[in-house]
């Protein structure tokens, strides 16, 4: 069966806003990229305009985000952006940012979606490339497990249990795709629960955060500005992270991820065992 080719956006978008977790107010604008470039930002806001490729080689920190740096250049917060491309198909793209972060949006996919889809795709005349796995991988750490099973399509079933009564035990399956991803995971917000609002500060953490892009759980209270988009919006956001994360591994991913309580420092972790397993 013939591979897919590979597709980069056929125009520019532009989103501007700020950004979850510097706080900083920043200008995003993606940009078509020839063929085998992948995904590589840009920071024009620096001395030379440095760039840093999207690449599960180049996380350097997962709290709460996943950060990538590549010689002068770091980038924070590259899941939501990363999870749109990936399921929307595209390959290759600059992100040039005129900051350390991309815009937050309303705490989602959602804005990311739309800036891909008004600068439309095209398919470019070269093989798209998959991490396709033979093996069954584990990754285990505290509450947090991950199993990585080969499939010929890229799956997730994910449960997350928190211990609040609005959060307690929820559970998704699905197979990622375009349509899937733009109506199941998408839409699903960024979240935390009130206590930990305290700590996130101190860690110079939320920065840009408030109830227009993130949801807040306090004891029995759902905090937000328009309440849940779906009952089990935060296992559907979890769900989006993995997402984006695994698309570090530079190709998409044929398997299926059982997740379990999963982060970020586990998604990365995760990806790396495959990225060894297969040596990509």
């Amino acid at each position: 069966m013939d591979q897919p080719a590979q597709r980069t956006l056929n125009g520019s978008a532009t989103l501007s806003g700020i950004a979850l977790h510097t706080g900083h107010r920043v200008r995003l604008t993606l940009h078509p990229a020839a063929a085998g470039t992948g995904i590589v930002f840009r920071r024009t806001d620096l001395p030379g305009r440095p760039t840093v490729a999207a690449s599960i080689h180049h996380v350097v920190d997962t709290r709460r985000g996943t950060t990538i740096a590549q010689g002068e250049a770091a980038v924070h917060t590259v899941e939501h952006l990363l999870a749109a491309l990936n399921a929307l198909g595209i390959d290759n793209a600059i992100a040039e940012m005129d900051g350390p972060e991309p815009p937050v949006g309303d705490g989602s996919s959602d804005p990311f979606v739309q800036m891909i889809r008004s600068a439309g795709a095209v398919e470019q005349g070269t093989a798209r490339e998959f991490a396709e796995l033979r093996d069954i991988l584990y990754y285990q750490k505290d509450d947090t497990r991950l199993v990585a099973v080969p499939d010929e399509r890229f799956r997730i079933a994910c449960t997350v249990k928190y211990g609040a009564s609005q959060m307690d035990c929820q559970y998704l399956s699905l197979e990622v795709t375009e349509d899937s991803f733009v109506s199941e995971l998408s839409p699903a917000r960024t979240f935390c629960q009130y206590h930990e609002i305290e700590a996130l500060v101190k860690a110079n953490l939320i920065g840009g955060g408030s109830l227009d892009n993130a949801v807040i759980i306090k004891g029995q209270a759902i905090l937000s500005r328009d309440g849940l988009r779906h009952p089990d919006e935060f296992v559907r956001h979890k769900m989006l992270d993995i997402v984006g994360d695994f698309f570090l591994l530079g190709r998409r991913l044929k398997a299926q991820i059982i997740a379990i309580k999963p982060g970020h420092p586990g998604n990365v972790a995760m990806a790396r065992l495959i990225s060894e397993k297969l040596g990509i």
